[in-house]
């Protein structure tokens, strides 16, 4: 599985994914990201299910746009 992965947003803007450290992917079990553009200051942290790898870039983009409004 996938531990980092980029998508973009409606608004343009590349975001970069990793999973966080210690909360790495296990069959069955949410994963905690980690994500960060340059125009947004602080990184957002969402937690996915654990085959987030797979999610539609469009649809994780607007969890992450979601959380950080």
């Amino acid at each position: 599985m996938a531990s980092q992965r980029t998508v973009t947003d409606i608004e343009g803007r590349i975001w970069t994914c990793t999973v966080v450290i210690g909360k790495e992917e296990r069959r069955g079990q949410d994963v905690v990201l980690t994500c960060t553009t340059p125009s947004v200051s602080e990184a957002i942290t969402i937690t996915v299910g654990w085959q987030w790898d797979k999610m539609a870039p469009k649809g994780l983009a607007r969890l992450i746009t979601a959380k950080a409004a």
